[in-house]
């Protein structure tokens, strides 16, 4: 019976990534600890804490089916006085289907701020980066390999084309600052040509996003600190769109957050729950997808992790100001 149900399982998946290629294309992975990696969110926070800092993070989504999504991210960037401004380095991998399906990319980002006054900023970013997609059919079973009695017993006759396709690509971005506020904006996945698949690889994705960090009461080292710090992100892929709202309330180094993450036509997605702590320069995040589709008992929701560490480092730029967003 667990063979039979590992066959049945591979045929689905088979079918599901065939039938739907065409129609939904590929569409980004999108991370629930949004401000943890924040230059995948916003290219342009790149170099915004001034000193090195190094991001690690990975995602579990729908841990209990046979295959889940499995997401793996790194992230270093800081501000260069060199260069004149921040610049950043991103290295992604995404699993889908055990291996069967994967992407590989890393992303190379610039972002230069421009100091409108002392409260106001604006930071303008462009990132280059190369993907890798690949296709491993070693390990799926077809229907022409099955023996209604014998099970697996026949070679595999299908033609599925396991080369690997590169394509480069290109997103610019921007940020705008005033106080304990920001919006940004993000054009993605900048069309070209040099790679036929580019576009089904990788099509098109704008996302906006706009947060506050308020603090409520604000207290010196002995006392506690408390501040709200709401945020609203849209990203819209072909015909996708995505939704993400909520807020984290921090107390001191303690921050628990609860967003709603839906579409447009008010289907909802998922309710995730965030808790995060620091320890001196190193925070660490958990959150947990509750998928609120009748899914759920399928799935059992997502899991994520991450953890950033920030580097203690003398700033040469005396009056270079951070720009006050979510940490996590």
């Amino acid at each position: 019976m667990t063979n039979l149900k590992k066959i049945l399982a591979n045929i689905v998946l088979i079918l599901f990534f065939l039938v739907t290629k065409n129609a939904l294309k590929a569409q980004d992975v999108q991370f629930s600890q949004l401000f943890a990696d924040k230059m995948y969110l916003n290219p342009a926070f790149a170099g915004s804490e001034y000193c090195p800092n190094l991001m690690l993070s990975h995602r579990n989504q729908w841990p209990t089916i046979q295959f889940p999504f499995l997401t793996y991210s790194v992230a270093y960037d800081q501000y260069s006085e060199l260069m004149h401004g921040g610049i950043g380095f991103r290295l992604m991998k995404d699993d889908q289907g055990g291996g069967v399906f994967s992407k590989l990319n890393a992303d190379l980002i610039y972002s230069n701020k421009i100091n409108l006054s002392p409260n106001m900023s604006l930071k303008l970013a462009l990132e280059a980066s190369v993907y890798q997609q690949n296709t491993n059919s070693s390990g799926l079973i077809f229907s022409d390999m099955i023996d209604p009695l014998l099970g697996v017993v026949y070679p595999n006759s299908e033609v599925i084309n396991n080369q690997a396709i590169f394509t480069p690509d290109f997103s610019s971005a921007l940020l705008f600052s005033y106080k304990n506020y920001s919006i940004g904006f993000i054009a993605s996945h900048i069309p070209q040509s040099l790679v036929a698949e580019h576009n089904d690889i990788l099509p098109l994705k704008f996302t906006s996003h706009i947060s506050a960090a308020i603090p409520i009461f604000q207290g010196d080292l002995k006392k506690t600190t408390f501040i709200l710090e709401p945020n609203i992100v849209y990203i819209q892929q072909l015909n996708a769109t995505q939704l993400y709202y909520g807020m984290y309330f921090d107390i001191n180094n303690i921050a628990i957050g609860m967003f709603y993450r839906q579409n447009l036509k008010f289907h909802f997605d998922a309710l995730i729950a965030s808790f995060h702590f620091s320890i001196k320069q190193l925070k660490i995040g958990y959150s947990y997808d509750v998928t609120l589709s009748s899914f759920y008992k399928q799935t059992l929701g997502s899991h994520e992790i991450s953890f950033t560490y920030l580097f203690n480092c003398d700033k040469k730029i005396k009056n270079y100001k951070t720009i006050s967003c979510p940490s996590f």
